[in-house]
């Protein structure tokens, strides 16, 4: 008899078992995406605060009181957009590309004058770059809702778990972009203008302005040379057009070396802020500039030296980073190196790569930009880590 109640039990375990191992197998996939899919809407969320944060920040730095006119407007401009030109054919392409560029340019500078017409050129130019900033976090936010779309709509796990494991570097970008934003808007200078911080602390005398390039130069001495130190005309937040300046410079200045400056990307585990030289032009962007510098370098036989501080993508939007500050003695130390191996008949032009937000044009102003990044860095409160992979 106990034998007979043993095996029935033994029997009901079984089918229960297999009755389990039955329902996880239909019904595991589902549960398992509806418990990710919960985290990805949280996250996808905060995304948008962010994105709404960011243009947040650009209307009430326009106005103490945002009507829901100006916070509209922003909004729909979010969506702005440039195509890219056709490079199927290349010849021709950096032509193509900066003309867009330019047209883009353009239109933010009208923006900004529609929604704001009573600010300085200095504040349109901050808040020109903002908007570019809050337009990233924008898009980013929004291609991610797309794709926590697509996984709800066809309950596609194995794309889930992908866009899960992304969404750690996602939202390093997204951060770094909203941060560029406040930076733009408060008229702090962020990793990316380095280059124009060393260039600035360089710079001796009046500058010229170049008013249609957005670029400044001035006759300096630098390791007992005279030499050309240029960069974008600041403090407003700029890049300038330093290809087109260059060109417009050596119609009346002789040029036979360039030096150039600028923020690199570092890789994980190299030490933030750390100085590099190298040989090429340093520079970024869409690729216009550089190119432009180059076959100017080309055409005149013209070598061209870089000096390169290490950042990663996030220290290079966000409010200088402590290190970066810190090594603007190490690039002066390594410009001055590069202007002694230079020979004694050649005239040099040394150019600072980058945003210039909040630096002008002299050394009394690199220190004020320095001590404005102090200022900032203060405010900023350590992150707390919300992130993991389960």
């Amino acid at each position: 008899m106990l034998a007979q109640i043993g095996g029935q039990t033994d029997l009901i375990s079984t089918i229960l078992w297999f009755l389990i191992f039955l329902m996880f197998i239909i019904f595991g996939p589902r549960l398992m995406i509806a418990q990710t899919v919960l985290k990805l809407e949280k996250d996808v969320s905060e995304l948008e605060t962010m994105a709404n944060h960011s243009r947040e920040r650009i209307a009430k730095f326009i106005s103490k009181k945002p009507t829901p006119l100006l916070r509209s407007r922003i909004g729909k401009f979010m969506d702005f957009f440039s195509v890219s030109p056709v490079s199927v054919d290349p010849y021709g392409i950096i032509r193509k590309i900066d003309m867009v560029v330019r047209q883009s340019d353009a239109r933010f500078k009208w923006f900004v004058k529609q929604i704001a017409p009573d600010l300085n050129a200095e504040q349109a130019a901050n808040v020109k770059n903002a908007l570019a900033g809050a337009m990233t976090v924008h898009q980013i936010a929004k291609v991610v809702r797309h794709f926590l779309e697509l996984i709800k709509k066809y309950k596609i796990y194995q794309l889930a778990l992908i866009f899960q494991m992304q969404l750690p570097l996602i939202r390093q970008m997204a951060k770094a972009a909203e941060a560029a934003t406040g930076a733009f808007v408060d008229g702090v200078p962020i990793g990316d203008g380095i280059g124009s911080l060393v260039a600035a602390h360089l710079m001796q005398g009046k500058p010229k302005i170049f008013a249609d390039e957005e670029f400044a130069v001035s006759k300096s001495t630098v390791a007992g040379r005279k030499v050309l130190v240029a960069k974008a005309a600041g403090p407003g937040a700029s890049t300038g057009y330093p290809g087109k300046f260059l060109i417009k410079l050596t119609k009346r200045e002789r040029i036979d070396r360039i030096i150039t400056i600028d923020a690199g990307l570092r890789l994980e585990g190299e030490k933030t802020g750390s100085v590099a030289e190298g040989v090429g032009v340093a520079m970024g962007g869409t690729g216009v500039d550089r190119y432009e510098i180059e076959e100017f370098a080309v055409k005149h036989g013209i070598p061209l030296d870089a000096v390169v501080i290490k950042v990663n993508e996030e220290e290079a939007l966000s409010p200088m980073h402590k290190n970066v500050l810190a090594s603007v003695h190490d690039a002066i130390s390594a410009v001055e190196e590069a202007v002694r191996r230079a020979d004694r008949r050649e005239r040099i032009l040394i150019m600072g790569v980058g945003n210039t937000c909040g630096i002008g044009n002299s050394p009394k102003a690199a220190k004020a930009a320095e001590e404005k990044v102090r200022t900032a860095l203060r405010k900023i409160k350590p992150e707390k880590k919300k992130w993991s992979f389960s």
